[in-house]
């Protein structure tokens, strides 16, 4: 028109704004869905042309599956990551002729915000397609968004209901709730939550044939779901099943701390199993220490004094556990039913059937890295996800991608993050990720050498008489600073301390060498503190849960 036009740039590298003016006056565009990307009208009717660089989604649409197909430019490999918990989940992509590609995103493994990048760089929208967003797929739980302007995003909700979610409901669940299933007659059910010793006396039970009920306390994301075992009901943390099965199971059997304002009832039996023997000091023992959380400190002698039995899993951990858990109750020293599947008759089938599941292929010797958490690298509790316990950052410092490319083509490494750890493991070539694996023992079983830093696992690993490494890169820092041992590590470890990526990986080739030169303190490792491990260890707390009529 006359008067012209007049363009800036709101972001120069990438975004050029036009309004259209005439005998002075500005007059603004209707909207004009006939305008090609990367044009389009804006909310207040400007001209906007956008040609950002880097991969662009400008299209979805849903699919039969479930999901929804992104279309725009760009190549991938392409992942989704947890916009606080740093975890990556792989997103199938078809590279299409004409330089485009189309990716299908379904639901992420938990909840919260995900961001979807394309070999390193985030995918941004074209603001044509933004204008469409939040968008959901009929039947999908997640929906498209964005974040940062123009970040596309996947938001995975809550798997509480809307009368579950939120400060206000949750209270009301606890304080109302709560108490009035207390009223109501004990159901004939087991309450599971926790780590593989839990895991391994619901199999004794279920074996055993009782007739009861088996309930499984899930975090209710579809990372937690294969950790559920197909003969127990899975009950969603802080939901009103899980408020009301707390109040109501006659026997509840964990290896986690219960809710600080949970109340064994009358004719109600609760297992604590624990996590097994410790190797870093834990509890009461951390008072004085730099990372201590003296709230949680605090509440040790009520939550321990919730327990009918404290499961011991070695007459070296009982005074330890007692001491530190502030727990002057009765000890089943029985050992730990997590281990029994190592001294189990049929554990070379059961082994066969593992490495066929993960695909190790047949004479290729494993390798397992499983390091525990560090507690300066706890994350905020804000960051962390509905139904969490306190969780840490992934931080390892042994290179596991260069670490993977110096071993032989006839070796597997697998990786296991300890369970409040959150992050992702790196893709490489002879190198997989094993975190999701619902059995630790079953990892170990497999296991030709096990590396690890100051882990409680290597007592598990102990009774299988295979190869120990530690990389224990911070090992003042940690004995000093951060935890402090249960033992003298130094002295008593059952393998070489190793501090650099290299070490471990020459210490990987002569693992035969390191074995010998360590024999004798691997023999008395394991007498001093895997007494009690024989492979009945699940019967004997199955034996005392029945026997227990809550009296």
């Amino acid at each position: 028109g006359a008067g012209g036009g007049r363009a800036a740039p709101a972001r120069a590298e990438d975004r050029w704004r036009a309004a259209l003016v005439t005998d002075g006056a500005r007059v603004p565009l209707a909207a004009a869905p006939d305008l090609p990307p990367p044009a389009f009208a804006d909310a207040s009717g400007d001209l906007v042309v956008e040609a950002p660089a880097g991969p662009l989604v400008d299209g979805a649409e849903p699919v039969p599956e479930g999901g929804l197909r992104v279309t725009g430019t760009g190549s991938g490999p392409f992942v989704l990551r947890h916009s606080t918990l740093g975890e990556t989940v792989a997103v199938p992509l078809e590279q299409l002729p004409d330089g485009r590609f189309s990716a299908v995103l379904t639901s992420p493994p938990r909840e919260g915000g995900w961001e979807l990048y394309a070999d390193g760089r985030p995918v941004r929208t074209l603001a044509a397609f933004a204008a469409r967003l939040p968008l959901s797929a009929p039947g999908a739980a997640f929906r498209l968004g964005r974040r940062h302007g123009d970040r596309l995003t996947v938001h995975a909700p809550s798997p509480l209901t809307e009368a579950e979610r939120g400060a206000y409901r949750q209270g009301r669940l606890r304080t109302s709730h709560h108490p009035e299933q207390r009223g109501l007659p004990l159901r004939d059910a087991v309450l599971y939550t926790g780590g593989d010793s839990p895991r391994a006396v619901h199999a004794e039970l279920v074996r055993r044939s009782t007739d009861v009920e088996h309930l499984w306390v899930t975090d209710g994301s579809p990372a937690d779901a294969g950790r559920v075992p197909p003969t127990a009901v899975p009950v969603v943390a802080c939901s009103t099943a899980w408020y009301e099965a707390l109040a109501r199971v006659r026997r509840v059997v964990t290896a986690d701390p219960l809710p600080d304002w949970f109340v064994r009832r009358p004719g109600q039996t609760v297992a604590q199993t624990w996590h097994g023997t410790p190797l870093g000091r834990f509890g009461l023992d951390l008072t004085d220490t730099l990372y201590a959380d003296h709230q949680r400190l605090a509440s040790l002698p009520h939550g321990s004094a919730q327990w009918s039995f404290l499961v011991s899993p070695s007459t070296f951990a009982t005074p330890l556990l007692r001491r530190a858990l502030a727990y002057g109750g009765e000890v089943l020293e029985a050992g730990s039913p997590a281990n029994d599947l190592l001294s189990a008759p049929g554990r070379e089938k059961t082994a066969e059937r593992v490495r066929r599941r993960l695909g190790v292929p047949e004479g290729h010797r494993v390798v397992l890295y499983a390091p525990t958490y560090r507690d300066q690298f706890a994350l905020p509790p804000g960051e962390v996800p509905g139904g969490w316990p306190r969780a840490y950052r992934w931080e390892p410092a042994l290179d596991l991608a260069a670490l993977s490319r110096s071993l032989d083509a006839r070796t597997v490494l697998l990786v296991r993050r300890h369970p409040r750890v959150t992050g992702s493991v790196p893709d490489a070539p002879g190198l997989r990720d094993v975190s999701a694996h619902p059995d630790t023992a079953e990892l170990l079983l497999i296991a030709d050498v096990l590396v690890t830093d100051y882990a409680g696992v290597a007592f598990d690993f102990a009774l299988t008489g295979r190869p120990m490494l530690f990389h224990t890169y911070d090992l003042e820092h940690y004995r000093d600073t951060v935890r402090g041992f249960c033992l003298d590590f130094e002295a008593r470890a059952p393998g070489p301390l190793l501090v650099t990526t290299d070490e471990v990986a020459q210490a990987l080739r002569a693992t035969s060498a390191s074995a010998r030169l360590h024999a004798d303190a691997y023999d008395s490792f394991r007498r001093d503190h895997c007494d009690l491990d024989d492979g009945g260890a699940a019967r004997r707390v199955a034996d005392r849960l029945l026997a227990d009529d809550g009296r």
